[in-house]
């Protein structure tokens, strides 16, 4: 295979993953009447419960710090997200999600679920492990971009 070729399916995939991901992830946002980026934020920190700071969602989830920011009102107008002064650092806004919201995350994490168990069906242990690896490499290399 060609670079040009390689380049080209790496792109349609990944293309194609983040449409299958939303086609996921509508049927909660439109049950709840969220956006995905209000989900995507409640399933963040849902799963990541030590990355509490808006910032870093943004980071964490390369999401763009404004539309973070936008989300985080939303949800809290909506009771479903609450901001905590951090008691060591008054400067640090912590954010804590409300019973509902965790209901809400908890469907997220099911269909993310469904998602990567349906993309990764037939993939080998030793496939995933080399894959892992591979990915791990790029990221170190993409890093260094920056």
């Amino acid at each position: 295979m060609d670079d040009k070729t390689m380049r080209m399916n790496y792109y349609d995939t990944m293309m194609r993953a983040r449409k299958g991901y939303s086609r996921v992830m509508e049927p909660i946002c439109s049950q709840w009447d969220l956006t995905r980026n209000e989900l995507d934020v409640l399933v963040f920190l849902y799963n990541n419960p030590e990355f509490n700071r808006a910032a870093d969602v943004a980071s964490r989830r390369g999401m763009a710090k404004s539309h973070v920011s936008l989300s985080v009102n939303s949800l809290e107008a909506k009771g479903l997200l609450r901001r905590s002064e951090d008691p060591r650092d008054k400067r640090t806004v912590r954010l804590e999600l409300t019973g509902e919201a965790e209901y809400i995350a908890r469907q997220g994490r099911e269909a993310q679920k469904a998602f990567f168990t349906r993309i990764y069906a037939g993939v080998t242990g030793e496939e995933l492990a080399a894959w892992a690896a591979a990915s791990e490499k790029i990221s170190r290399n993409i890093n260094e971009l920056d």
